[in-house]
């Protein structure tokens, strides 16, 4: 009995003993009573001098709200020193010299979200390998532990002695170096002048629209009121992101998002200028920039096949003839070789863009009668309510029967349409409604003008919604009674004679 007595209370002293050093090995990174956290992160920052021009920084760019409360962060806070030599190599002799858009951007970058002491970065390492943590400014950061008892943010070690300093809302790892955020996809077509003026890129702003960036919008001025950025998005290119880096409610959870990488397959000027030529020589002389004058749905008939969607491809593995760019709109691309790529591997911090002297073999919608007639500039309006309507790929395929009559840009200009604010002389129009408006000048057969005469045409909208012709074959009248001219000659015919488009001066209206 007395044996037994002894066990247990050995085993209770060694239970407590074993509770005791997992709590004071735990205590190390987050509740050290010799090391309490003493305010929130910003408050922690000012009280240190070493990081005196960090936080003139964040208060100047109105960052330092951000962290003063609550949430849960972690802060690689560059030291006066680390500032001292990026003043330097910049030119500036005080954080008030840098330009506010660029210090905002810089600051940003060094505030990661949740809480990561030195000991979640190991576990985090040992558990999933992730590496990539996303930024107050949206950009990721590379975290680096394989070094034992060394923590390294994008390559840079942070100090020892300032490391794990811990606040009410996060963590602060001190560094030597300033972090300069990687341009971005948009950022390096802007500022590279061969990216900038070429012909692709071009191409791409017409198909480009504005978006709030809320997470890069501060207060400039200190008046109070948040100054709005923005970022350039491209609705007509599908899953192409240039200026976003990031997915939200993606598997990183915890981090707010996953990396959105993509890759450009950018064709020279030399071999895209010849592709799109004829399309410019129908838009009138008088007009200076042809190129931003092309519909947004031609432009991106002519660049859709040129990006690979979530992965950041290199040359090396583009001459392999990875199984992504086996085919192209189900032709067999022609093998790139080294010889293939005038400028190779230009990165970004998310993708990387090549440009290349070959084209790729066109798309079924630019060979469809629909796809080809895109390059007309007077029907601009025509396809971008085609693609509002949700029917681009409906009747952009080259198999498909159908003939089509587009209204002209003046024939709905003259109707009172509005596709910005969704009506039609003044009465609100619905996605259904609009469809229905545009499937009432579609014939489901092919029909060459010589059928026209006295003809009686079903429409794509219904059997009973029928289009009458007079004995020319000129004239068109609708459902409702309107009649509009047929613009001859045929605008576009498809492969095989399948698909013709034709224009028409009046909108045509269904019951």
């Amino acid at each position: 009995m007395f044996n037994r007595y002894i066990t247990a209370v050995l085993l209770a002293i060694a239970v407590v003993f074993a509770i005791s050093s997992c709590k004071s090995r735990f205590d190390e990174y987050y509740q050290d009573s010799s090391n309490t956290k003493g305010g929130y992160l910003f408050t922690k920052l000012q009280s240190n001098p070493k990081f005196s021009i960090f936080t003139a920084g964040l208060q100047r760019a109105s960052i330092d709200p951000f962290i003063s409360k609550g949430g849960l962060y972690t802060v690689f806070a560059p030291t006066d020193s680390a500032f001292n030599v990026y003043f330097k190599a910049k030119g500036y002799t005080s954080v008030n010299d840098v330009p506010i858009d660029t210090l905002f951007s810089i600051l940003s970058y060094h505030i990661v979200n949740n809480m990561w002491y030195y000991y979640d970065f190991k576990v985090r390492y040992t558990t999933s390998q992730q590496s990539l943590f996303l930024t107050r400014s949206k950009k990721f950061v590379n975290v680096d532990i394989s070094a034992n008892d060394t923590l390294k943010v994008n390559g840079v070690p942070i100090i020892k002695s300032l490391r794990d300093i811990g606040a009410e809302n996060g963590v602060i790892h001190g560094i030597g170096q300033v972090l300069i955020p990687s341009p971005n996809l948009e950022q390096k077509f802007l500022t590279d002048p061969q990216l900038n003026t070429s012909t692709f890129y071009r191409l791409m702003k017409v198909c480009s629209a504005r978006t709030y960036d809320q997470f890069n919008s501060f207060d400039k001025n200190h008046d109070g009121l948040i100054d709005s950025a923005f970022y350039t998005s491209y609705p007509f290119l599908n899953t192409v992101y240039t200026a976003l880096e990031y997915k939200v409610n993606s598997l990183a959870t915890d981090q707010g998002g996953d990396p959105v990488f993509t890759t450009v397959l950018m064709p020279s000027n030399a071999v895209l200028d010849p592709l799109i030529a004829p399309a410019l020589a129908k838009i009138s002389n008088t007009v200076t920039d042809k190129i931003a004058a092309l519909s947004p749905v031609y432009a991106k008939g002519v660049l859709e096949s040129y990006f690979i969607g979530n992965q950041s491809v290199s040359s090396a593995v583009l001459i392999k003839r990875p199984t992504v760019l086996a085919s192209v709109n189900g032709s067999t691309v022609p093998a790139l070789t080294a010889a293939s790529f005038v400028r190779p591997d230009i990165q970004t911090s998310n993708g990387v863009i090549h440009i290349i002297n070959t084209t790729f073999p066109i798309s079924d919608f630019q060979k469809s009668a629909f796809g080809q007639a895109t390059s007309d500039p007077d029907l601009t309006t025509y396809w971008l309510a085609i693609q509002k309507a949700g029917l681009l790929g409906t009747y952009g395929v080259s198999s498909r029967a159908g003939t089509y009559f587009a209204p002209t840009n003046a024939a709905f200009a003259a109707a009172g349409f509005n596709l910005t604010a969704m009506t039609l002389n003044g009465a609100p129009l619905t996605t259904t409604t609009l469809a229905n408006l545009l499937k009432v000048h579609v014939v489901n057969s092919n029909q060459a003008a010589t059928t026209f005469p006295n003809a009686v045409f079903s429409t794509d909208l219904s059997g009973t919604e029928q289009l009458t012709f007079d004995s020319t074959g000129t004239i068109i009248t609708s459902p409702t009674g309107n009649t509009a001219t047929v613009i001859f000659p045929v605008l576009s015919v498809g492969p095989s004679n399948v698909g013709y488009v034709y224009k028409i001066n009046q909108l045509l209206i269904p019951q």
